[in-house]
């Protein structure tokens, strides 16, 4: 791995870089390994303040050119946020109204999914091969909760499926880009994905994967963790480990607000 840690070292002096981005770039791929690749994010922390409206992700790393006898190949990166259940309902008009008819309920779906590449991703590799890597948010796995009786058609679920990702994609939350991906020199690579302030706080974890002949050949891992801090951890602190003192409080507080307008308004009046 030496060649290609000197390679990397070369093209960034070549393209001058910011130090921050060789000194990491450089503790990553430190240790001498078998990987192909080498990558990591610019920054591994990010906090969340009162005035936090979302952030912005770099992503970079190398690839060892010799070992793929300088045959063409591709990258693609995932970023995948925190887990979480996911309720989806169906309306159906009753009365000339429309209620929540159905619904089924979704088990670890990441908060935030990104997929970014060198090209779009069906030119990149097959569907089976995308399939194993989740390399796609049209193969994204979306698993339903077990114990939900009458469980939905293969038709139905599809259903909720599509509505599940039209959802997160209007909010930003589910992102895929081709072409996003730009390369420095012939080993050297970047790319940049937004990360907006619904996506929440916890841990994201970002795989990249190179692909040649339609197959993956080579991966790398890297986390990074959004903190909250300040007013907006106590808060939430408190909102988990004291959920009926904090429900009391909030009540209070938009009482108290309430009244406060009403009396103002009243003495304008």
């Amino acid at each position: 791995m030496r060649g290609i840690i000197a390679a990397v070292a070369h093209e960034l002096r070549r393209i001058a870089l910011p130090a921050t981005l060789a000194m990491a770039a450089f503790s990553t791929g430190a240790a001498a390994s078998a990987n192909l690749i080498e990558a990591g994010a610019a920054q591994n922390q990010f906090y969340i303040e009162p005035s936090y409206d979302g952030t912005s992700i770099v992503l970079f790393g190398a690839v060892d050119r010799d070992r793929l006898k300088s045959e063409p190949f591709d990258v693609a990166v995932t970023l995948r946020g925190p887990v979480q259940p996911v309720i989806v309902w169906k309306k159906d008009r009753r009365a000339g109204l429309w209620v929540n008819s159905q619904r089924l309920i979704f088990d670890g779906v990441p908060n935030y999914f990104s997929v970014l590449s060198t090209r779009p991703l069906g030119e990149i590799a097959p569907v089976e091969e995308r399939d194993r890597f989740e390399l796609g948010i049209d193969v994204l796995s979306l698993p339903i909760r077990d114990e939900q009786k009458n469980p939905p058609s293969k038709l139905t679920r599809s259903e909720f499926e599509a509505a599940l990702i039209r959802q997160k994609k209007a909010a930003g939350l589910f992102v895929e880009e081709a072409r996003a991906i730009d390369f420095f020199g012939v080993s050297l690579f970047r790319t940049k994905t937004f990360l907006p302030a619904a996506a929440g706080p916890g841990l994201y974890v970002a795989h990249f994967y190179v692909l040649q002949g339609g197959k993956v050949v080579g991966d790398a891992t890297a986390r990074i963790r959004l903190r909250k801090i300040g007013i907006e951890a106590r808060v939430s602190s408190a909102a988990s480990e004291h959920p009926w003192l904090y429900g009391v409080i909030a009540v209070v507080l938009a009482a108290a607000v309430g009244g406060a307008t009403s009396f103002l308004t009243g003495r304008r009046t």
